[in-house]
């Protein structure tokens, strides 16, 4: 999935060149931190909780188009990687079952940045926010499996994310800037979740939640 991201984005920068597009294109790349959430829908013997988080990344690239001087709209195409690790207690022992998983998302971020006038030379301060609707890859297990039980947790094909950041931009040539900034990334209907066999009603969602580190170069 990796490989045709990338040979999506050469092809889609290619065709700008040609083209002669107003826009502009972006390289983004941005280490993060996936954490979970845990929302109970109703009362169970079973209450699960989150082990911790992990370090993640996700990277791909975005078109932006400029809607005013100062506003800018962009469409872009990432792969991200996400973490999910729940554990339940059972029994009098307090036994408990542990269940992580490596995900894996496509992710199509429609994002709308404000720019600021320049604070410094060829430097402004902007703010972000959209929505990224995303495509649940096959999940990795990654905790030692429990043979004797069957899995807590299912997963959603797709999903969606509410974003929301800020950072700095900078100008270095006429065509070129640096952007960095930090953003949050929060995952609205949850990634995984678990149905009671009984009565088919969901008991409780997972959500898997991003802190980045974002860095950008547009040209």
């Amino acid at each position: 999935m990796r490989r045709v991201v990338m040979l999506a984005l050469y092809f889609l920068i290619r065709h700008s060149n040609a083209m002669a597009l107003p826009g502009r294109f972006s390289a983004e790349c941005s280490p993060s931190y996936a954490t979970n959430r845990v929302y109970r829908h109703r009362q169970m013997e079973l209450t699960p909780y989150a082990k911790g988080g992990a370090i993640r990344m996700h990277f791909g690239g975005a078109y932006y188009l400029a809607l005013q001087e100062h506003c800018n709209l962009s469409v872009g195409l990432s792969y991200a990687l996400g973490h999910v690790d729940l554990a339940c207690e059972v029994g009098e022992s307090k036994t408990s079952i542990r269940e992580a998983y490596f995900l894996h998302y496509v992710w199509v971020p429609l994002l709308c940045r404000f720019y600021t006038s320049e604070v410094m030379i060829d430097t402004s301060i902007y703010f972000k926010l959209g929505i990224i609707p995303s495509i649940n890859l096959p999940a990795r297990t990654t905790a030692p499996s429990n043979s004797d039980r069957p899995a807590f947790l299912s997963k959603r094909p797709l999903g969606c994310f509410i974003v929301l950041g800020g950072g700095v931009k900078y100008d270095f040539s006429l065509t070129n800037s640096l952007v960095v900034g930090l953003s949050y990334c929060w995952d609205l209907p949850g990634v995984m979740y678990k149905k009671d066999p009984n009565n088919d009603q969901i008991d409780y969602y997972c959500h898997n939640d991003f802190f980045c580190l974002d860095i950008c170069c547009l040209f």
